[in-house]
């Protein structure tokens, strides 16, 4: 599938992109709000600016993508992999993160307020800040420098 179908059809009501092999592809600026996306190949993808608020990308591959100033507000991303994506004002408020594979992430001016972060690996990523996780959950996270850290009971 191109990225011009996948829009197509997207513009057609069309939601279920399970599977999908995009990698290297082009979407920016666009909205795929509620796509389902779940174990897609967006390796390498360029996402800037693109919206995918309350998208499912469960099991999704986005290794090494760009999601500069990309929304991914309320996106279940649960066992995603996010290793060397480049994100820049980019929103995951209120997403589902957990079992993600951040490793070696780019996070600037990331947002991750109540975020559920549970058992998400961040090794080595840079520009992760706390005061951008305001309401996150952390259960057994495993932080940039390698601790782990949960919420207080």
């Amino acid at each position: 599938m191109t990225a011009e179908e996948l829009l197509q059809r997207y513009a057609a009501g069309e939601r279920d992109f399970t599977g999908v092999k995009l990698s290297r592809v082009r979407l920016l600026d666009v909205n795929l709000s509620r796509a389902i996306l779940r174990e897609a190949d967006l390796s390498n993808a360029s996402l800037d600016w693109t919206i995918l608020t309350y998208a499912d990308l469960s099991h999704a591959n986005l290794r090494g993508a760009r999601l500069g100033e990309a929304s991914l507000n309320g996106a279940n991303l649960e066992g995603a992999d996010l290793s060397g994506v480049v994100c820049g004002q980019t929103g995951f408020f209120d997403a589902n993160l957990s079992h993600a594979n951040l490793r070696r992430a780019i996070l600037t001016e990331t947002s991750f307020d109540d975020a559920n972060l549970s058992y998400a690996d961040f090794r080595g990523a840079s520009d992760f800040r706390i005061y951008a996780c305001k309401g996150a959950i952390f259960h057994e996270t495993i932080m940039p420098d390698g601790s782990i850290r949960s919420n207080s009971s």
